[in-house]
């Protein structure tokens, strides 16, 4: 877990990823477990490498790598949640969503914890 006396670090995309819109919690508020992928972003609960979803390396204003990972349940239900948001506020996504790289990656995303 990250030492509480230093500043929040946010996580971003690694610079070689393709953009990644699944939001997760800060990385001071992830222990080393969620930050290694070992256990959900979301619940903490551990996962099987089997049907966990990959939501793609990260990399902290500090360089600190991470490979956060979500169990089924959670990816959907947070996905969801995500979508909506993003499909209510999005230019693209009123005109056309289909033509919107994030909503596409989002569902991607969400069928992919469906799939599971």
């Amino acid at each position: 877990m990250a030492q509480t006396t230093s500043p929040p670090r946010t996580v971003e995309p690694a610079a070689n990823a393709q953009a990644l819109p699944v939001h997760v919690p800060p990385v001071d508020e992830l222990t080393e477990a969620q930050l290694r992928g070992h256990r959900c972003v979301w619940c903490a609960n551990p996962l099987d490498p089997d049907r966990c979803i990959d939501l793609g390396e990260r990399i902290a204003e500090d360089g600190y790598r991470c490979f956060p990972r979500a169990c089924t349940i959670c990816t959907v239900a947070m996905v969801h949640a995500q979508l909506v948001e993003h499909s209510a506020t999005c230019e693209q996504c009123v005109d056309d969503g289909t033509l919107c790289a994030e909503t596409a990656e989002l569902r991607r995303t969400l069928r992919d914890g469906r799939r599971l």
